[in-house]
């Protein structure tokens, strides 16, 4: 893409022969991805080479019991791209390893059709994260044999993160942290994130997947969905914040669902330690809120909020990469709207301030 992030697309394939098309066309930026990751693993928990590889087989492990078809991804990505696997499946349970050891990521805006200018369901995010990922972030669309199609924007090996699909689901994501949070046991978030975007056709299916799902660490997944093409009577929108006690379920307040890194209410075991510790989470979130007022919420709107520099640096629009502490260095790595009434999906490929909003070609619009 123009905008300096790289764009992908898998054709109709099993997991593994995906993964080493994957693996083998983005090998430099996967390499990328690994040597970051080892770094700040290192930076926040001491992390040698061969304990990040112990963690990433028994991530392995885990899958290969029951999501077989995950771990021959992510095998056949570290094939194609000639690095060790298990640093790979570490690197695909990053949050559960680092889990509360770096600052909070990402503000969510959501307004369902009845708060929206023209009736299609907006989801939105700023995705905010060590800025030395910035060269790893890929664009990454997957077509299957029957026509269904997903886009995620996520680091290069890492199997999805924000995305959307073809029927109509999308999925952003805030990282929480609970005092209960730690190791590499359950499901890693970003891997529900896949699941949820190549398995779910609509917002029950994803709330069931949500509801079984165990977590080792804390975040909130937000879905929306409005089925094609674009039904405002059937959209749905919900955030689930899940933590090692369990899901609780967040609902739109009049048509409206705001998210930033604590938990709204109080997890059901455990404490939130970003609510104490990051009080931004707090600002940034009555930011979102001040600027998405009463009105109808249009694209214009959700990209102004985005663009808030309210209590910089750790705004909503986040400038936080000249912390002298290597670990605690943030930054907006790119700004996504998604339309998902239209199908439509908008990226600012950085701090959006100063990058412009571009229109995202999909399956749909492309005839693919």
């Amino acid at each position: 893409m123009g905008n300096g992030i790289a764009r992908h697309v898998s054709r109709p394939a099993s997991p593994a022969e995906r993964g080493r098309e994957f693996g083998a066309a983005q090998a430099g930026l996967v390499a990328h991805t690994l040597a970051r990751y080892r770094e700040l693993f290192h930076a926040a928990h001491g992390l040698e080479p061969g304990q990040i590889a112990e963690l990433g087989a028994r991530v392995e492990a885990s899958l290969r019991e029951d999501w077989p078809g995950l771990a021959d991804e992510i095998a056949g990505i570290a094939a194609g791209a000639g690095v060790d696997v298990r640093e790979l499946f570490a690197a695909n349970a990053r949050t559960e390893i680092l889990a509360g050891a770096a600052a909070p990521e990402c503000s969510v805006l959501g307004a369902l059709p009845e708060r929206t200018a023209d009736g299609s369901l907006l989801l939105a995010q700023n995705w905010d994260w060590h800025p030395a990922l910035a060269p790893s972030r890929v664009l990454w669309t997957i077509a299957g044999p029957d026509g269904r199609w997903l886009t995620t924007l996520t680091e290069a090996g890492i199997l999805a993160k924000v995305g959307l699909n073809s029927s109509g689901l999308g999925v952003v994501l805030n990282i929480l942290y609970n005092s209960l949070d730690g190791g590499v046991g359950g499901l890693p978030v970003h891997l529900l994130l896949r699941l949820l975007l190549a398995e779910c056709d609509d917002l029950p299916s994803a709330l069931a997947l949500l509801r079984q799902a165990t977590m080792t660490a804390s975040s909130c997944i937000t879905v929306g969905w409005q089925p094609p093409p674009g039904d405002p009577a059937a959209a749905g929108l919900v955030s689930a914040e899940l933590s090692p006690g369990g899901p609780r379920f967040v609902w739109p307040a009049g048509g409206l669902l705001l998210h930033t890194n604590h938990f709204c209410p109080a997890p059901p075991a455990g404490q939130d330690r970003f609510a104490r510790d990051y009080p931004d989470t707090l600002a940034r979130l009555a930011d979102l809120r001040a600027m998405a007022g009463d009105g109808p919420v249009s694209a214009a709107l959700i990209q102004a909020a985005l663009r808030s520099h309210h209590d910089a640096p750790l705004s909503v629009c986040c400038h936080g990469e000249q912390a002298e502490v290597f670990g605690d260095q943030a930054a907006t790595l790119a700004s996504v709207i998604m339309d998902l009434g239209r199908q439509e999906l908008t990226l600012a490929a950085g701090q959006p301030c100063t990058v412009p909003y571009e229109r995202v070609e999909l399956p749909l619009a492309a005839g693919a």
